[in-house]
């Protein structure tokens, strides 16, 4: 994700994604840092790298890949990217709290 384009930003939004197991799995989370190209997700567990994920917008269901999963100490910081150009995805879908990097 280019630096450039990413915005900080504050909002919860179901994730799902597919364990290990073969089960899917959910969990809700706060997406941290958003870009058109994906963004930053904070989890309570780890999702597994290159893992497909599913966000829901609550303007649709976003499909993107786990890039980095790192424990902080609050749980998982989640580095995505989205597959491929997403209308539901950003800047269509806004976060609740929006704040720009350059302002």
């Amino acid at each position: 994700m280019g630096t450039s384009q990413r915005q900080f930003c504050l909002d919860m939004m179901k994730v799902t994604w597919m364990g290990a197991d073969g089960v899917d799995k959910a969990d809700c989370g706060i997406i941290l840092e958003i870009e058109p190209a994906g963004g930053l997700v904070q989890t309570t567990v780890a999702i597994p790298l290159k893992s497909k994920i599913m966000l829901d917008t609550g303007m649709g269901l976003v499909q993107g890949h786990v890039t980095s999963c790192e424990e902080d100490p609050y749980g998982y910081i989640v580095n995505f990217a989205i597959n491929g150009c997403d209308s539901f995805w950003f800047p269509h879908y806004i976060p609740q709290f929006l704040h720009s990097v350059g302002s």
